[in-house]
């Protein structure tokens, strides 16, 4: 059984469409975040900006949703789904 914490991120996420689809269409392998506004522009009707993308996932690197792999780097960072970011993926319907 989850605990509170999980719920209360769990909320956050389905709380926005944006970040719902972000971490729905979130792989299993590296991704930038280009490439994932790419998928999620191809797969849904949202139109996410590059500077949108690169905020969602710097909100979920703070929340531990997902890990920035060579966060040093200017362009091209690559996001990686944590075990806490899969449980709640899991969830959604």
């Amino acid at each position: 059984m989850e605990n509170s914490k999980f719920w209360k991120d769990y909320s956050w996420i389905i709380m926005g469409s944006q970040r719902k689809e972000v971490i729905r269409l979130l792989s299993d392998n590296p991704i930038t975040a280009e490439e994932l506004r790419k998928k999620i522009n191809e797969k849904t009707n949202l139109k996410l900006s590059l500077r949108e993308m690169s905020r969602h996932l710097t909100s979920f690197a703070e929340k531990g949703f997902v890990k920035c792999l060579n966060s040093n780097a200017p362009y091209n960072r690559l996001y990686l789904i944590t075990n806490t970011g899969k449980k709640i993926r899991g969830k959604l319907v």
